[in-house]
């Protein structure tokens, strides 16, 4: 088995391509959504799967195709010390997880919440259905999951074709403002844990992110790769524009 660390990739390596096209690029990009999503406190956590949709484990980020490449990546000694780094997000997503579902759960038993919930609903019900106030009927019975939802990821605006825009968009603001950083449904200390486990993971994933781009900025530079493919058609055109 090839694992000595003096044995290095010949400059313009096949395999040191794979790895940047493959496995660092998608992970670049996947993070730099990854931290604009933190940044902004949406976690896109879903409260029938309970997990985060858009924010994945770091070999979710990979294509199935190319989990080969992303298994060689991890056992090379050239790129020592991923493992531990993807290993720790995925735990602190974990973490992410399993807070968000701790305090759904806690306001799924509130009867105030459930009660603040159905008295919104009844106030958006008694202005009569109109194309800008559409009937939520059909989800009246899980509306309760959809506010909590929209609480854990700090949802300020629903796109204007969710049922529910109209209702988030006038009752946010009691949601939010009458929960006094949620005491009042004696849920305060399980969303500081959220708050903190999502503080957390966003410190990790920026981390990452960082020490991906230079490893791929290392690895082009030594192995004399380009960070991203050169397809012969785009080569002919760059040349015939230098003529």
């Amino acid at each position: 088995m090839d694992t000595d660390i003096g044995i290095r990739p010949p400059r313009h390596s096949r395999r040191v391509e794979a790895w940047v096209y493959t496995i660092l690029n998608p992970l670049i990009s996947s993070l730099r959504r990854e931290a604009h999503l933190l940044r902004g406190g949406n976690l896109t956590w879903r409260w029938y799967s309970r997990k985060c949709e858009y924010i994945r484990p770091v070999r979710g980020y990979v294509e199935n195709s190319h989990w080969p490449n992303y298994e060689d990546f991890l056992a090379d000694q050239l790129n020592q010390g991923f493992k531990e780094d993807f290993d720790k997000h995925d735990q602190k997503l974990a973490d992410v997880e399993s807070s968000a579902s701790r305090f759904f759960d806690g306001l799924m038993q509130a009867g105030i919440f459930r009660d603040q919930v159905e008295r919104s609903l009844k106030d958006y019900e008694s202005t009569g259905v109109r194309p800008e106030n559409p009937s939520l009927d059909s989800m009246k019975e899980d509306l309760p999951k959809y506010v909590a939802e929209y609480l854990i990821n700090r949802t300020e605006i629903l796109p204007h074709h969710y049922m529910a825009h109209k209702f988030w968009q006038d009752y946010r603001s009691k949601f939010e403002s009458s929960a006094e950083e949620f005491e009042g449904y004696q849920q305060r200390q399980s969303f500081r844990a959220l708050e903190t486990a999502s503080g957390s993971l966003k410190e990790v994933s920026e981390k990452l992110l960082t020490r991906l781009k230079e490893h791929r900025l290392f690895l082009c530079r030594t192995y004399d790769v380009p960070a991203a493919p050169i397809y012969p058609s785009e080569s002919m055109r760059a040349d015939a524009f230098i003529d």
